[in-house]
């Protein structure tokens, strides 16, 4: 037997699309004061998101390569976990409406700081570049010079 989703739940015949996405897991109370979900392709998002009339809510995720979570809602007073997460979901909608919209008002008035790529002055680069090859090239010389003398100067010397 199949865990029952939202829609057979509530007896309503919910779309589609919420009973594709919300799936009761075995284990609620039968007035819903209790439950777990499996919430698919949702985060932590959602799982932070339930109100202060929540006696109990944990999440977990079952595992990293599953675009899902289960959600655990436990409510006082035999309050329906159903609605805490209909509310949860109804003032991330609400929020996340608002930041768009705040988002498109102010992306319109040109209300946003732009970030210029810095350009690299490649033919400073390379000018850098060729200087420290002749330095390097100068210190080189100038090691092999000294090292050069004293084994000179080491050969003149009786051992």
């Amino acid at each position: 037997m199949s865990n029952p989703n939202l829609a057979e739940v509530m007896n309503n015949g919910g779309p589609a699309t919420v009973s594709d996405k919300i799936t009761l897991l075995p284990g609620y109370e039968p007035d819903l004061s209790a439950a777990t979900f499996c919430l698919k392709e949702e985060d932590h998002t959602l799982g932070n998101s339930l109100s202060a009339r929540v006696e109990f809510c944990g999440y977990s995720v079952p595992h990293p390569s599953e675009a899902k979570i289960h959600l655990r809602v436990q409510m006082y007073d035999n309050a329906s976990a159903m609605d805490a997460v209909r509310d949860a979901l109804d003032n991330l909608d609400r929020l996340f409406e608002t930041i768009g919209q705040a988002y498109e008002a102010n992306l319109e008035a040109g209300n946003y700081e732009r970030f210029t790529e810095p350009q690299l002055d490649h033919a400073a680069l390379e000018k850098m570049a060729k200087v420290g090859k002749e330095r390097r090239a100068k210190e080189e010389a100038e090691k092999a010079a000294a090292r050069r003398a004293a084994a000179a100067d080491a050969a003149g010397r009786p051992m």
